[in-house]
């Protein structure tokens, strides 16, 4: 593999947000819940663009050729500070991973998963968590593979 992760910048927003979008139309498959409401993408533009502007949150693109338009996999990731009460007082999410479907077996979601650890390490994270869908036993087995582990399950009840 040559290619390298770069770190998104505001030019790069077109293509973070179909890359999102994509994420969530694939994840929309496995439960309905991750539908998209109709306008939705107004609403997602913004938050992406917030993203890209805040310090703490890092987005980075992956693809095989030069531009924008050759991106075909990102993740974001987002560091957080809490009160010392606790030990740890720094954590980091990788919030988002995704790789298309026809770039997939390259060892791309490795390098972006490496990519957000290096910096959420730098920035003093202690720990890193990452959600999977219960219903994609293929993103589960990827985290595992990349050295992530349950650590408290999240429970829902529909009302």
């Amino acid at each position: 593999m040559n290619a390298a992760p770069r770190r998104a910048r505001p030019s790069d927003l077109d293509r973070v947000v179909a890359l999102w979008i994509a994420l969530t139309r694939h994840h929309e498959t496995l439960d309905p819940a991750f539908a998209l409401r109709p306008g939705a993408e107004v609403e997602i533009r913004m938050i992406l663009e917030a993203q890209l502007r805040d310090p703490d949150t890092a987005i980075w693109l992956l693809g095989d050729g030069a531009g924008a338009e050759a991106d075909e996999a990102f993740a974001i990731a987002h560091v957080s500070r809490a009160p010392p009460i606790h030990p740890e007082t720094c954590r980091a999410e990788i919030t988002d991973l995704y790789v298309a479907p026809t770039s997939r077996r390259r060892g791309w979601g490795r390098v972006l998963v490496d990519a957000a650890l290096a910096w959420a390490e730098e920035l003093g994270a202690e720990r890193c968590e990452v959600r999977v869908v219960v219903q994609n036993p293929t993103a589960r087995a990827f985290w595992e593979s990349v050295g992530f582990g349950a650590h408290v399950d999240v429970l829902q009840r529909r009302m």
